[in-house]
């Protein structure tokens, strides 16, 4: 699909190209749009997210959409707005349609950057058996002294495709992606002279002390690997700004501790954290930030078998920690773990920040509108959540404190992998990752609540590509603030 500016000097209709026409309840700005007085009562009726299609006397067609109260409508509301215009004009079996988008009181840079990542979100849709009868092929953009926002929609296009490209990662069954698969698809996908790439398998993790990641994937016929990519946006150094690292279980059975069937339908989803940090990397090569980042990626399958790792086995991580498996479905954390203390013990990287769809219990906190945010920065919380309304990617900042390290104390080893109670679970797993990171600063993200589209988020079934414009938007927020020079 192409997005393209168009320059607004009058509104011309076509009758081959319909026209969405956004207005206000308070007051309906026609600009010069010659209509009935039946018309104008129709439009004067609308409520916030009612449409009503026009048809000129020529047969033009014009799709009014009532955007409800000028003082209501933000940033969140846009971003919805739009993607439900793609998806209407997509029911309407439109191949083209252009959006007025001047005086939405928003800014003109803003609007364009995320009408074009919002459009390309709301087009995506994994394989379904069947090829669309017809696909919107060309979006229009009408706006004034278009020519100066050029740089937004092209940064907007990045920003979508990559989300884009982290949800067909995710989306993809573990027949078609594994480990290896993974790994290859990665060296397909970053290479160059600002990518460098390494893959460790097996044999090196065991050589190295990888155990976490080792053994939550022993159980599976397809072995584990920890892929590492390091992107130079700045060559002259060699110092890395950023650290990140993402959850790959290419699918979670729960291992011995396997979950009931229902548990186990988007479990080809618990890679989503991996996906996004590959889809932030394609898009800050894209941008071509000047940043040095280093991801790290353990890739395993977490499956029953007579090889698996057992609750109660005693395995010592990357960091040399000890740590008592009291639960063989709560594996995330245990590759994640082994993944930030190799980012830690050998970058040092000024930031680090982790994506994983880590718990249940961060949906049970928070519902399936937020990703569950950590940091152990003081007084950091409301960085964070500006970040996360600019990125889209909204979250809430839940506590860190240092009481919660009482519940993961091992009986038998350093740590345990889940708490002494039910309870708390998001923390509890936060807490965890804590343990690996140095005292380095650090996000954690549980994507969890957000993995999958639900209803009125207008996006496709199965993946969100969470986490990614959040980690796009740190980027660019810490070139600005966050950098030490």
């Amino acid at each position: 699909m192409e997005i393209k500016l168009k320059e607004l000097k009058e509104i011309k209709l076509k009758k081959e190209v319909p026209l969405v026409f956004p207005f206000f309840e308070e007051k309906i700005d026609l600009k010069g749009l010659k209509l009935s007085k039946e018309v104008e009562k129709i439009l004067k009726n609308l409520k916030e997210g009612e449409n009503e299609i026009i048809l000129t006397e020529k047969g033009e067609r014009v799709i009014f959409a009532c955007l409800g109260k000028k003082e209501k409508f933000d940033e969140k509301k846009f971003r919805l707005w739009i993607r439900k215009v793609f998806r209407e004009a997509k029911s309407k079996k439109l191949e083209s349609f252009e959006i007025l988008l001047e005086n939405l009181l928003l800014k003109k840079s803003f609007l364009i950057k995320e009408a074009a990542c919002n459009l390309l979100l709301a087009s995506y849709r994994f394989f379904e058996g069947k090829k669309e009868e017809k696909e919107v092929k060309e979006v229009s953009l009408l706006i004034k002294d278009s020519k100066n926002y050029l740089k937004d929609l092209e940064e907007g296009k990045i920003i979508g495709e990559a989300v884009n490209f982290a949800r067909e990662l995710a989306n993809l069954p573990p027949s078609e992606l594994y480990p290896q698969k993974l790994a290859e698809k990665v060296k397909k996908e970053f290479k160059g002279n600002s990518f460098k790439i390494k893959v460790f398998d097996e044999k090196e993790l065991e050589k190295l002390g990888f155990e976490g990641i080792l053994r939550v994937g022993q159980g599976s016929s397809h072995p584990p690997r920890l892929i590492v990519i390091k992107y130079f946006g700045r060559k002259k150094r060699k110092s890395f700004d950023l650290g990140l690292a993402g959850k790959g279980v290419i699918f979670d059975s729960g291992g011995l501790n396997i979950k009931p069937w229902e548990g186990m339908l988007e479990m080809h989803l618990d890679k989503s954290g991996a996906a996004a940090v590959l889809g932030a990397l394609r898009a800050i090569s894209k941008l071509k930030l000047p940043l040095n980042i280093v991801a790290a990626i353990p890739a395993v399958e977490n499956l029953p078998s007579g090889k698996s790792y057992h609750p109660s086995d005693i395995l010592k991580l990357y960091n040399g920690k000890t740590v008592e498996v009291a639960h063989t479905d709560a594996e995330g954390r245990l590759i994640l773990a082994d993944a930030l203390s190799f980012l830690s013990k050998n970058f040092k990287p000024k930031f680090i920040l982790d994506v994983a769809t880590l718990t249940g219990a961060a949906i049970v906190a928070l519902g399936q509108r937020a990703i569950a945010a950590f940091t152990n920065q003081e007084n950091f919380e409301d960085k964070l959540k500006e970040l996360g309304e600019n990125s889209g990617d909204y979250l809430w900042v839940m506590p860190l404190w240092d009481e919660y390290q009482e519940e993961i104390k091992g009986d038998f080893a350093e740590l345990k992998n889940i708490g002494k109670t039910k309870y708390g679970g998001a923390i509890i797993g936060a807490i965890f990752l804590k343990n690996f990171v140095d005292d380095l600063p650090w996000i954690h993200l549980d994507i969890a609540p957000t993995m999958s589209s639900i209803e009125g988020q207008g996006l496709a079934k199965g993946a969100t590509g969470s986490g990614t414009r959040f980690l796009i938007t740190f980027a660019q927020e810490f070139l600005k603030e966050f950098k030490n020079e």
